[in-house]
């Protein structure tokens, strides 16, 4: 047996505002003597759309002679022809056909108004955009000139005498050689940036020296060096915080030479002191030592990569 619905509007008509908007609450009731589930619903009336309408949670449990209440919110579109429109609620059980246990509130109503457009004052709106074009202007002029008159800035260069960081070197030698680094002044027909250089000492294979080098910012660094060659000079490498960069250098000449700038490699590097080693991997020569010698090095800051 279907549930003998009854459902009531709480006025005659809806309340719009300024913008055609507004809200009522129908009550629907179950005057069986078992609970039912009733599913709410709106039939628009004529020149109206079901879309106008929002029914607040439109399926509830109505209690044995109990009653829900359904908020119903409309919206009128805007361009809706001002006039009288009408709508109805009604109700059906859950587990019926609608048409079978349908019942609906009586006719409401609602007033749509002509909603006029807003006021348009057009100095104000005149103004505005004439400022905005001298606010857009001025920052195109800006940039236009701040371009030209301050070009970019120029990369960060860190040039280190090498002959410097001696008194902070460390020398390694896993052979235990009696390898070490000293400060050599000019000699042999050649003359060295600041008249020195690090001269590294080393005895076997795998001897090293480490050196400090200070960044001030994190950067892609290209790493270079002022490198000397000689008769006794090893082939070495180069790493940076324990990383070996670049390709090993040869530095064996029949006679002593200063390289011009050598570029060794480009590395990543934060800010802050980074460890730079020089470790012997090879010669050329017969000869039981292998020397070393470094007159300048050089870390030039390069531009980010385009994205």
């Amino acid at each position: 047996m279907s549930t003998e619905w009854t459902v009531v509007a709480a006025a005659e008509q809806f309340t719009l505002d300024a913008r055609n908007a507004g809200e009522l609450t129908f009550t629907v009731s179950n005057p069986g003597l078992a609970p039912d589930t009733v599913v709410f619903d709106v039939a628009p009336g004529e020149g109206t759309q079901r879309a106008w309408f929002t029914v607040t949670e439109p399926q509830r449990v109505v209690p044995a002679q109990g009653s829900v209440s359904f908020l119903v919110r409309l919206v009128v579109p805007a361009g809706t022809p001002p006039r009288r429109y009408d709508m109805t609620g009604f109700a059906y059980s859950a587990n019926t056909a609608p048409e079978e246990s349908s019942r609906s509130s009586g006719r409401v109503t609602y007033e749509v108004r002509a909603v006029a457009p807003p006021k348009r004052t057009p100095w104000p709106w005149i103004a505005a955009a004439a400022a905005l074009v001298l606010v857009v202007s001025a920052t195109v002029v800006f940039l236009v000139t701040r371009g030209e008159d301050a070009p970019p800035l120029p990369p960060r260069v860190v040039t280190v005498e090498a002959e410097t960081l001696v008194p902070t070197a460390v020398v390694g030698s896993p052979s235990n050689s009696p390898a070490s680094v000293i400060v050599q002044t000019s000699c042999c027909q050649v003359v060295w940036s600041q008249d020195a250089q690090l001269f590294f000492l080393g005895r076997a294979i795998n001897d090293r020296v480490t050196v400090r080098v200070e960044l001030p910012a994190e950067a892609t660094w290209q790493f270079s060096a002022v490198m000397t060659t000689a008769p006794d000079y090893a082939n070495v490498a180069f790493l940076v915080d324990g990383r070996q960069v670049g390709d090993p250098f040869i530095g064996f000449t029949p006679k002593v030479r200063i390289t011009d700038w050598l570029d060794v490699a480009q590395v990543r590097l934060a800010a802050g002191p980074h460890e730079i080693t020089l470790v012997v991997i090879g010669k050329t020569q017969s000869t039981d030592r292998y020397f070393a010698g470094i007159d300048t090095i050089r870390f030039t800051e390069l531009p980010p990569s385009p994205l």
